[in-house]
């Protein structure tokens, strides 16, 4: 089973940072060391335009496809 879906994730300009976290405690965690980090998705760009707003122009909005598979354990 395969399930692909376009989202919508915040990174800093320079692309090095991506935003996320749970239970309301979200930040920037940089690209390299994300590993089982919870990326916060959103459904629209312009949902993910105005969680941010307040950051002004330190942040972008990067359209990606979000995969689900499922593996054999």
């Amino acid at each position: 089973m395969k399930i692909q879906r376009k989202r919508y994730v915040v990174m800093r300009n320079n692309r090095t940072e991506i935003w996320g976290g749970c239970a309301k405690h979200f930040y920037f965690w940089l690209i390299d060391d994300v590993g089982d980090f919870a990326i916060k998705t959103y459904r629209s760009k312009k949902q993910s335009e105005s969680s941010c707003s307040y950051w002004h122009d330190d942040f972008e909005v990067v359209p990606i496809i979000e995969i689900f598979e499922s593996v054999e354990e």
